[in-house]
Protein backbone atom coordinates (compact mmCIF):
# COMPACT_ATOMS: atom_id res chain seq x y z
CA UNK A 1 0.00 0.00 0.00
CA UNK A 2 1.18 3.50 -0.80
CA UNK A 3 1.18 5.73 2.27
CA UNK A 4 -0.15 9.26 1.84
CA UNK A 5 1.10 12.06 4.11
CA UNK A 6 -0.79 15.35 4.16
CA UNK A 7 1.41 18.37 4.96
CA UNK A 8 -1.10 21.07 5.76
CA UNK A 9 -1.14 24.51 7.37
CA UNK A 10 -2.57 27.95 6.71
CA UNK A 11 -1.20 30.32 4.06
CA UNK A 12 2.48 31.11 4.68
CA UNK A 13 2.98 28.65 7.53
CA UNK A 14 6.07 27.09 5.93
CA UNK A 15 4.76 23.86 4.38
CA UNK A 16 7.12 23.85 1.40
CA UNK A 17 10.17 24.58 3.57
CA UNK A 18 9.21 21.69 5.84
CA UNK A 19 8.79 19.35 2.86
CA UNK A 20 12.37 20.15 1.76
CA UNK A 21 13.60 18.87 5.12
CA UNK A 22 11.21 15.96 5.47
CA UNK A 23 12.04 14.76 1.98
CA UNK A 24 15.76 14.73 2.77
CA UNK A 25 15.04 12.30 5.62
CA UNK A 26 12.81 10.08 3.45
CA UNK A 27 15.41 9.98 0.69
CA UNK A 28 18.03 8.77 3.18
CA UNK A 29 15.68 5.86 3.85
CA UNK A 30 15.66 5.14 0.10
CA UNK A 31 11.91 5.59 -0.33
CA UNK A 32 10.31 6.35 -3.67
CA UNK A 33 8.44 9.63 -3.15
CA UNK A 34 5.96 11.59 -5.24
CA UNK A 35 4.88 15.11 -4.22
CA UNK A 36 1.43 16.43 -5.17
CA UNK A 37 1.22 20.23 -5.06
CA UNK A 38 -2.12 22.03 -5.03
CA UNK A 39 -1.92 25.83 -5.03
CA UNK A 40 -4.71 28.37 -5.02
CA UNK A 41 -4.45 30.25 -8.30
CA UNK A 42 -3.79 29.25 -11.89
CA UNK A 43 0.01 29.40 -11.62
CA UNK A 44 2.04 27.23 -9.23
CA UNK A 45 4.94 28.78 -7.32
CA UNK A 46 5.78 26.08 -4.78
CA UNK A 47 6.77 23.61 -7.50
CA UNK A 48 9.56 26.04 -8.44
CA UNK A 49 10.71 26.07 -4.80
CA UNK A 50 11.00 22.27 -4.94
CA UNK A 51 12.55 22.11 -8.40
CA UNK A 52 15.93 20.81 -7.18
CA UNK A 53 14.50 17.88 -5.25
CA UNK A 54 15.26 14.39 -6.53
CA UNK A 55 11.67 13.19 -6.79
CA UNK A 56 8.62 13.41 -9.02
CA UNK A 57 6.44 16.50 -8.47
CA UNK A 58 2.85 16.60 -9.71
CA UNK A 59 1.19 20.01 -10.07
CA UNK A 60 -2.53 20.44 -9.38
CA UNK A 61 -2.66 24.23 -9.79
CA UNK A 62 -5.68 26.05 -11.12
CA UNK A 63 -8.18 23.76 -9.42
CA UNK A 64 -9.08 22.98 -5.81
CA UNK A 65 -8.55 19.49 -4.37
CA UNK A 66 -11.74 20.01 -2.36
CA UNK A 67 -14.02 20.40 -5.36
CA UNK A 68 -13.03 21.19 -8.98
CA UNK A 69 -9.81 19.16 -8.79
CA UNK A 70 -11.09 16.30 -6.65
CA UNK A 71 -11.30 13.70 -9.43
CA UNK A 72 -7.88 14.64 -10.75
CA UNK A 73 -6.43 14.33 -7.25
CA UNK A 74 -7.93 10.86 -6.91
CA UNK A 75 -6.38 9.88 -10.24
CA UNK A 76 -2.97 11.16 -9.14
CA UNK A 77 -3.09 9.03 -5.99
CA UNK A 78 -4.06 5.90 -7.94
CA UNK A 79 -1.31 6.56 -10.52
CA UNK A 80 1.28 7.02 -7.75
CA UNK A 81 0.35 3.63 -6.29
CA UNK A 82 0.51 2.02 -9.75
CA UNK A 83 4.08 3.36 -10.12
CA UNK A 84 5.11 1.56 -6.94
CA UNK A 85 5.48 4.76 -4.94
CA UNK A 86 6.24 4.18 -1.25
CA UNK A 87 4.90 7.49 -0.03
CA UNK A 88 3.02 10.46 -1.47
CA UNK A 89 3.49 13.87 0.15
CA UNK A 90 0.44 16.04 -0.46
CA UNK A 91 0.83 19.79 -0.02
CA UNK A 92 -2.59 21.41 -0.38
CA UNK A 93 -3.37 25.08 -0.56
CA UNK A 94 -3.27 26.88 2.77
CA UNK A 95 -7.03 27.36 2.52
CA UNK A 96 -7.75 23.62 2.33
CA UNK A 97 -10.52 21.99 4.37
CA UNK A 98 -8.84 18.80 5.62
CA UNK A 99 -12.18 17.02 6.11
CA UNK A 100 -12.21 16.72 2.30
CA UNK A 101 -8.90 14.82 2.40
CA UNK A 102 -10.47 12.09 4.52
CA UNK A 103 -13.41 11.89 2.11
CA UNK A 104 -11.01 11.28 -0.79
CA UNK A 105 -9.01 8.68 1.10
CA UNK A 106 -12.25 6.80 1.85
CA UNK A 107 -13.11 6.46 -1.85
CA UNK A 108 -13.08 2.76 -2.79
CA UNK A 109 -10.60 3.14 -5.67
CA UNK A 110 -8.17 5.01 -3.42
CA UNK A 111 -8.71 2.75 -0.41
CA UNK A 112 -7.68 -0.29 -2.45
CA UNK A 113 -4.17 1.03 -3.10
CA UNK A 114 -3.45 3.86 -0.65
CA UNK A 115 -3.65 4.47 3.09
CA UNK A 116 -3.21 7.55 5.24
CA UNK A 117 0.26 7.84 6.73
CA UNK A 118 0.49 11.03 8.77
CA UNK A 119 -1.26 14.38 8.80
CA UNK A 120 1.25 17.05 9.80
CA UNK A 121 -0.04 20.56 10.41
CA UNK A 122 2.45 23.44 10.22
CA UNK A 123 1.64 26.50 12.33
CA UNK A 124 3.56 29.78 12.21
CA UNK A 125 4.83 30.56 15.72
CA UNK A 126 4.79 34.26 14.81
CA UNK A 127 0.99 34.23 14.54
CA UNK A 128 -1.45 34.93 11.70
CA UNK A 129 -2.80 38.34 12.52
CA UNK A 130 -6.52 39.02 12.34
CA UNK A 131 -8.09 36.02 10.58
CA UNK A 132 -11.58 36.06 9.12
CA UNK A 133 -14.22 33.59 10.28
CA UNK A 134 -13.66 31.43 7.20
CA UNK A 135 -9.91 31.33 7.75
CA UNK A 136 -10.32 30.45 11.43
CA UNK A 137 -12.61 27.58 10.44
CA UNK A 138 -10.07 26.21 7.95
CA UNK A 139 -7.28 26.42 10.51
CA UNK A 140 -9.34 24.38 12.96
CA UNK A 141 -10.01 21.69 10.32
CA UNK A 142 -6.24 21.48 9.82
CA UNK A 143 -5.42 21.42 13.53
CA UNK A 144 -7.96 18.77 14.49
CA UNK A 145 -6.72 16.38 11.78
CA UNK A 146 -3.08 16.55 12.87
CA UNK A 147 -1.17 13.57 14.18
CA UNK A 148 1.33 16.21 15.21
CA UNK A 149 1.44 19.99 14.97
CA UNK A 150 4.83 21.45 14.04
CA UNK A 151 5.53 25.08 14.86
CA UNK A 152 7.57 26.97 12.26
CA UNK A 153 9.88 29.98 12.60
CA UNK A 154 10.44 29.41 16.33
CA UNK A 155 14.04 30.57 15.84
CA UNK A 156 12.67 34.03 14.99
CA UNK A 157 10.62 34.33 18.18
CA UNK A 158 11.05 34.53 21.91
CA UNK A 159 10.27 31.23 23.71
CA UNK A 160 7.05 32.74 25.04
CA UNK A 161 5.74 32.98 21.47
CA UNK A 162 5.46 29.20 21.21
CA UNK A 163 3.48 29.05 24.45
CA UNK A 164 1.17 31.81 23.23
CA UNK A 165 0.70 30.06 19.87
CA UNK A 166 -0.39 26.82 21.54
CA UNK A 167 -2.77 28.79 23.79
CA UNK A 168 -4.21 30.49 20.70
CA UNK A 169 -4.64 27.11 18.93
CA UNK A 170 -6.60 25.72 21.87
CA UNK A 171 -8.79 28.81 22.01
CA UNK A 172 -9.48 28.52 18.28
CA UNK A 173 -10.49 24.87 18.63
CA UNK A 174 -12.87 25.62 21.51
CA UNK A 175 -14.41 28.42 19.46
CA UNK A 176 -15.32 25.91 16.71
CA UNK A 177 -16.79 23.37 19.14
CA UNK A 178 -13.77 21.07 19.33
CA UNK A 179 -12.54 19.48 22.55
CA UNK A 180 -8.94 18.62 21.67
CA UNK A 181 -6.28 20.26 23.84
CA UNK A 182 -2.84 20.66 22.29
CA UNK A 183 0.30 20.26 24.37
CA UNK A 184 2.80 17.42 24.02
CA UNK A 185 1.59 16.74 20.47
CA UNK A 186 3.13 20.07 19.34
CA UNK A 187 6.75 20.14 18.15
CA UNK A 188 8.33 23.46 19.12
CA UNK A 189 11.92 22.76 18.03
CA UNK A 190 13.98 25.01 15.80
CA UNK A 191 13.88 23.09 12.51
CA UNK A 192 17.69 23.17 12.32
CA UNK A 193 17.68 20.99 15.45
CA UNK A 194 15.29 18.32 14.14
CA UNK A 195 16.82 14.83 14.18
CA UNK A 196 16.10 11.63 12.27
CA UNK A 197 14.21 10.45 15.36
CA UNK A 198 11.93 13.49 15.02
CA UNK A 199 11.29 12.78 11.36
CA UNK A 200 10.61 9.10 12.09
CA UNK A 201 8.05 10.26 14.65
CA UNK A 202 6.45 12.50 12.02
CA UNK A 203 6.26 9.50 9.66
CA UNK A 204 4.38 7.40 12.18
CA UNK A 205 2.30 9.91 14.18
CA UNK A 206 -0.85 9.16 12.19
CA UNK A 207 -3.81 11.51 12.22
CA UNK A 208 -6.90 12.49 14.21
CA UNK A 209 -10.58 13.04 13.39
CA UNK A 210 -11.55 15.70 15.90
CA UNK A 211 -15.18 16.79 15.85
CA UNK A 212 -15.97 20.43 15.14
CA UNK A 213 -18.64 22.64 13.62
CA UNK A 214 -18.72 22.33 9.83
CA UNK A 215 -18.97 25.12 7.29
CA UNK A 216 -19.91 24.68 3.63
CA UNK A 217 -17.60 26.85 1.58
CA UNK A 218 -16.89 27.57 -2.08
CA UNK A 219 -13.21 28.53 -1.89
CA UNK A 220 -13.30 30.33 -5.22
CA UNK A 221 -16.02 32.66 -3.95
CA UNK A 222 -14.56 33.28 -0.48
CA UNK A 223 -10.91 33.72 -1.55
CA UNK A 224 -9.33 35.25 -4.61
CA UNK A 225 -5.94 35.26 -6.33
CA UNK A 226 -4.30 38.05 -8.31
CA UNK A 227 -1.28 37.28 -10.51
CA UNK A 228 1.26 39.45 -12.26
CA UNK A 229 4.67 39.08 -13.85
CA UNK A 230 6.32 42.49 -13.80
CA UNK A 231 9.53 44.30 -12.97
CA UNK A 232 10.55 46.35 -9.97
CA UNK A 233 13.15 49.08 -9.75
CA UNK A 234 15.18 47.35 -7.02
CA UNK A 235 14.72 45.40 -3.80
CA UNK A 236 13.70 48.48 -1.80
CA UNK A 237 11.06 49.37 -4.39
CA UNK A 238 9.68 45.81 -4.27
CA UNK A 239 9.54 45.81 -0.47
CA UNK A 240 7.70 49.14 -0.45
CA UNK A 241 5.10 47.88 -2.92
CA UNK A 242 4.53 44.66 -0.98
CA UNK A 243 4.28 46.48 2.33
CA UNK A 244 1.65 48.74 0.78
CA UNK A 245 -0.68 45.93 -0.31
CA UNK A 246 -0.22 43.98 2.94
CA UNK A 247 -1.00 46.91 5.22
CA UNK A 248 -3.70 48.83 3.32
CA UNK A 249 -7.23 47.40 3.28
CA UNK A 250 -8.14 49.28 0.09
CA UNK A 251 -6.50 46.38 -1.79
CA UNK A 252 -8.70 43.88 0.08
CA UNK A 253 -7.57 41.55 2.84
CA UNK A 254 -4.23 40.38 1.43
CA UNK A 255 -3.22 37.22 3.31
CA UNK A 256 -0.32 35.96 1.21
CA UNK A 257 2.06 37.14 -1.51
CA UNK A 258 4.61 34.78 -3.01
CA UNK A 259 6.59 34.30 -6.18
CA UNK A 260 9.52 35.71 -8.13
CA UNK A 261 10.11 39.25 -9.41
CA UNK A 262 13.09 40.73 -11.25
CA UNK A 263 14.43 44.25 -11.46
CA UNK A 264 15.67 46.15 -14.50
CA UNK A 265 19.21 44.86 -13.97
CA UNK A 266 17.94 41.28 -14.20
CA UNK A 267 18.36 40.57 -10.51
CA UNK A 268 15.76 38.09 -9.23
CA UNK A 269 13.97 38.19 -5.87
CA UNK A 270 11.97 35.51 -4.10
CA UNK A 271 8.90 36.91 -2.37
CA UNK A 272 7.37 35.08 0.59
CA UNK A 273 5.02 37.32 2.59
CA UNK A 274 2.14 37.00 5.04
CA UNK A 275 0.31 39.58 7.15
CA UNK A 276 2.96 39.15 9.86
CA UNK A 277 6.11 38.67 7.77
CA UNK A 278 7.59 40.40 4.73
CA UNK A 279 10.39 38.32 3.23
CA UNK A 280 12.27 39.29 0.06
CA UNK A 281 15.59 37.64 -0.77
CA UNK A 282 17.82 37.57 -3.87
CA UNK A 283 17.87 34.33 -5.87
CA UNK A 284 19.67 33.20 -9.01
CA UNK A 285 19.16 31.11 -12.15
CA UNK A 286 15.53 31.93 -12.84
CA UNK A 287 14.04 32.52 -16.27
CA UNK A 288 10.42 33.28 -15.51
CA UNK A 289 8.75 35.33 -12.82
CA UNK A 290 5.28 35.42 -11.36
CA UNK A 291 3.88 37.04 -8.23
CA UNK A 292 0.71 35.57 -6.71
CA UNK A 293 -1.39 37.54 -4.22
CA UNK A 294 -4.04 35.59 -2.25
CA UNK A 295 -6.71 37.06 -0.03
CA UNK A 296 -10.34 37.93 0.51
CA UNK A 297 -12.23 40.72 -1.21
CA UNK A 298 -9.24 41.55 -3.40
CA UNK A 299 -9.55 44.65 -5.57
CA UNK A 300 -7.81 43.65 -8.80
CA UNK A 301 -7.77 47.18 -10.18
CA UNK A 302 -6.18 48.58 -7.03
CA UNK A 303 -3.61 45.76 -7.03
CA UNK A 304 -2.80 46.50 -10.66
CA UNK A 305 -2.15 50.09 -9.71
CA UNK A 306 0.13 49.02 -6.88
CA UNK A 307 2.05 46.27 -8.69
CA UNK A 308 1.69 46.44 -12.45
CA UNK A 309 2.98 49.87 -13.53
CA UNK A 310 6.70 49.71 -14.08
CA UNK A 311 8.65 52.36 -12.20
CA UNK A 312 10.66 54.89 -14.15
CA UNK A 313 14.39 54.22 -13.91
CA UNK A 314 16.35 57.00 -12.26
Amino acid sequence: MTRVDLITGFLGAGKTTFIHRYLAHLNRADQKIIIIENEFGSVGVDKTLLRDEDCQIEDLSGVCMCCTGRDKFIGMLIDAAAQGCDRVLVEPSGIYDVDEFFNVMEEKAVRECCEIGSVLTIVDAQGHGDLSGESRYLMVSQLLAAGEVILSKTQLCEPEAAVETVRWMNELVREQGGDRVFGEDVCVKDWDDLTDDDYRRFQTCGYARGKHAHMTMNHGEVYGAFMTADYCLNEDDLRARLNGILSDERYGRVIRAKGYVRDYDMNWYEVNCTRTELSVRPVENLRRGVLVVIGQGLDDEALKGALLPRPVRQ
